[in-house]
């Protein structure tokens, strides 16, 4: 028995070690306590830098640099590259949001690299787009946010511009424009709303402004013209040598047509212009033809010029060819009439006038005063005269007028 004893006595000694050892390498704690010491060492061999031969140094030019500093700088920028990584992982690698659509900041780094439909949240954390991207661009179709999350647009993306086919919102989510773009400006054919959402103008575009055939709207969403455009403005012009009923058939808004004698003046108040019309006709029917144009604006533009003054229009036409006072003459007796009540003239009031309302739609002038006097800048520029009329002395003028009279008659 004893001798049993001793045999599992020393059985046990020469195991006892063995097991005490697989205890260490089950325990948790030992392989951090070796981690730890491990990490310990390591930077205590990294971090003592100072050198003791030649063999531990860079040389820099005149300047010899330790590569044990070296590489402790390397390891520093490491680390923190990878605490960073970590804080800002979530903008790194985003989550999935409604299936397969990722969600980035839009300062992201792999938003470069994305390709398909994506969500971008702007600056302060609102979503500002969401749609196709590519090549680290909003390219393909999506939508645009503001800040209140109202949308702005929705269409096609170019470079992360407004290209092709899109809708275009005001920013309280009124409906804009709709149509074509190119480089976010309105492009090609559209159609343009006002802010309370009734339809302005429907035709061609180009630079944001109209240009080429369109028509115009009332408040109403009746057409009232449709014709020719140029930068934004109607070319009115182009109703000179028009017959009233194809004037008739452009303009469809609210009309009235003044008569003295030979002379027909037409009022088209919804685009802002009278036409003076010419026949040897006495009857109302007769086809007369277009032989002027006034505009009541008291602005001008011509291409890309925009002239609220007399001395900015030499930009446009260079010197007049008649400056001087003259008696106004029936059609802008009645411009100045129609204008004086709506907003402030240069002129010295309105033209004592005698009327004879016929119909409501049809005035016949009597008289009026004929020595009421203007003052006249007459310009000529391709193949047309254009006279401006204000008050001696100002700078500014109160409508204007397009004709195609030989400039013998611009005075009388």
């Amino acid at each position: 028995m004893n001798l049993f004893q001793i045999l599992l006595q020393s059985l046990k000694a020469k195991f006892t070690p063995i097991v005490t050892r697989f205890r260490y390498y089950f325990n948790p704690a030992y392989w951090l306590t070796l981690g730890i010491e491990a990490i310990r060492n390591f930077f205590t061999k990294v971090l003592n830098v100072r050198p003791r031969n030649k063999d531990d140094y860079y040389p820099m030019g005149r300047w010899l640099v330790s590569k044990r500093l070296c590489f402790a700088i390397v390891v520093v920028i490491g680390v923190l590259s990878v605490m960073y990584i970590y804080a800002v992982r979530s903008t790194l690698f985003p989550q999935r949001a409604d299936g397969a659509v990722k969600t980035y900041s839009y300062n992201s780094v792999l938003l470069k690299f994305a390709k398909g439909m994506v969500r971008i949240k702007g600056k302060s954390g609102y979503l500002a787009y969401e749609g196709q991207v590519s090549d680290g661009s909003c390219n393909g179709t999506g939508t645009l946010m503001n800040p209140d999350g109202i949308v702005v647009y929705q269409g096609n993306f170019e470079k992360s511009m407004y290209e092709a086919m899109g809708t275009q919102y005001y920013q309280d989510g009124m409906l804009w424009y709709t149509g074509g773009f190119h480089e976010n400006l309105h492009s090609g054919d559209g159609k343009l709303y006002r802010p309370n959402g009734t339809l302005e103008y429907a035709g061609q575009f180009a630079m944001d402004m109209k240009e080429g055939d369109g028509t115009l709207y009332d408040m109403s969403n009746n057409p009232v013209y449709t014709g020719r455009f140029s930068h934004d403005e109607i070319l009115y012009s182009n109703l000179i040598g028009k017959t009233n009923t194809e004037v008739a058939a452009a303009y469809t808004g609210e009309r009235k047509m003044y008569v003295s004698g030979m002379e027909r003046v037409r009022f088209l108040p919804d685009i802002e212009a009278m036409t003076v019309e010419i026949t040897d006709d006495e009857s109302i029917d007769t086809d007369a033809k277009v032989d002027s144009v006034y505009v009541l604006k008291k602005a001008f533009k011509y291409g890309n010029h925009s002239c609220q003054t007399i001395s900015s229009l030499t930009d446009v036409f260079g010197a007049p060819v008649y400056v001087g006072t003259s008696y106004a003459t029936l059609p802008e007796a009645l411009a100045i009439n129609f204008l004086y009540d709506r907003r402030d003239l240069t002129l010295d009031g309105p033209v004592e006038m005698t009327e004879n309302n016929v119909f409501t739609e049809y005035t016949e002038v009597e008289d009026y005063d004929r020595e009421y006097e203007v003052y006249l800048h007459t310009y000529h520029r391709d193949g047309l005269i254009y006279t401006f009329v204000s008050n001696r002395g100002s700078d500014v003028f109160d409508f204007y007028f397009i004709h195609t009279e030989s400039l013998s008659d611009v005075a009388n």
